[in-house]
């Protein structure tokens, strides 16, 4: 199943910053895959969850310091 988002989440990723679109549900053996737009030069790549960090947002108290990748 895959699920789009309805308002694009910026994230960081070992490639660069960019906007998570969607996620592909990899079943019970497999992990999630996501779908980024890198900021810089537009590449839609895909990523597993252990790859991606959320910018901070102080509004949910996130903090991306605390997960290096």
């Amino acid at each position: 199943m895959i699920y789009e988002f309805k308002n694009p989440i910026p994230v960081t990723t070992p490639k660069g910053d960019g906007w998570l679109l969607y996620v592909r549900d990899g079943g019970n053996w497999s992990n999630d895959i996501f779908a980024v737009v890198l900021e810089g030069g537009g590449h839609l790549l895909h990523f597993r969850s252990d790859q991606l960090r959320m910018f901070k947002n102080a509004t949910f108290d996130f903090a991306n310091d605390e997960v290096p990748f």
